[in-house]
């Protein structure tokens, strides 16, 4: 039986009180995932959510307390998420989350435009039938996730369907380096940048892409890619922006200044 979670608070910055530590779940062993990831998948969905947030600090016994487990495999966790530049310690403090600004946002989507854009060409050339088919069914559950409004189901199908067309092109260090760029991007609050368009909009905005894989037509299946990450890029350039408290008569201005500047040559 699951342990409801259990809110902490944090340690307080600068001698003020702290602010409530989010309510995270409990984390039990598997077979299929370590104590270490799963505290690295809770404490990025508490940030994605909004519950932990960029220049609060924290500490690694408060979220073993929430999360009831000891403070070694949250440790862990913690230390993996540091060597990827996602949080920073204080020596007798704890950790922050790092904040992620707009050039990292659009370098991090650039790198992605160059992996996933041949990706996409290979896997229209390259996929057997039960990959397209695969493809298919993601497809298919993307729209079914958006179709209930769930933005988180929402966002895992569309990460899914990334992974799928990743491994059709026959690259599974392209995999991995994808899932780590993701993954500081979600850092960010990617699911908050979400709900401000309709989630089936997020939805259709692959249907090019998985028509002209399907088809196996190489050049518009590029082209596709290529087009969904620069909107993604955009959206995501523009609510870092905000996160700056960017005047908004700027924000487009400088979205399109950080995306071109990264994404030349790509």
């Amino acid at each position: 039986m699951t342990t409801p979670p259990r809110p902490v608070a944090a340690p307080p910055a600068d001698g003020r009180p702290g602010a409530a530590a989010p309510a995270l779940p409990s984390v039990t062993a598997t077979t299929g995932s370590s104590l270490a990831v799963q505290v690295m998948t809770a404490v990025r969905r508490a940030i994605t959510a909004g519950e932990m947030e960029p220049g609060r600090l924290y500490s690694v016994q408060q979220l073993a307390s929430a999360m009831d487990v000891s403070r070694s495999p949250v440790r862990e966790g913690l230390l993996r998420l540091g060597e990827a530049g996602l949080i920073r310690f204080h020596r007798n403090r704890g950790f922050e989350i790092v904040q992620v600004s707009p050039t990292d946002v659009a370098e991090i989507l650039a790198v992605r435009t160059a992996l996933e854009v041949p990706a996409a060409r290979r896997a229209a050339r390259l996929a057997g039938p039960e990959e397209l088919a695969r493809v298919r069914t993601q497809w298919e559950a993307l729209h079914e996730a958006a179709r209930t409004g769930d933005l988180e189901a929402t966002a895992e199908a569309d990460e899914g369907l990334h992974r799928l067309l990743l491994l059709a092109a026959g690259n599974a260090q392209a995999v991995q380096l994808v899932e780590r760029l993701r993954t500081t991007t979600s850092f960010l609050g990617v699911v908050a940048a979400t709900s401000r368009r309709p989630v089936e909009e997020l939805a259709r905005e692959h249907d090019a892409l998985v028509r002209a894989v399907l088809a196996r037509d190489q050049e518009a299946a590029a082209r596709a890619m290529r087009e969904h990450l620069a909107s993604t890029a955009q959206r995501l350039v523009a609510h870092a922006l905000r996160a700056q408290d960017t005047p908004e008569d700027r924000v487009h201005e400088l979205t399109a200044r950080e995306w071109s500047a990264a994404v030349s040559g790509y």
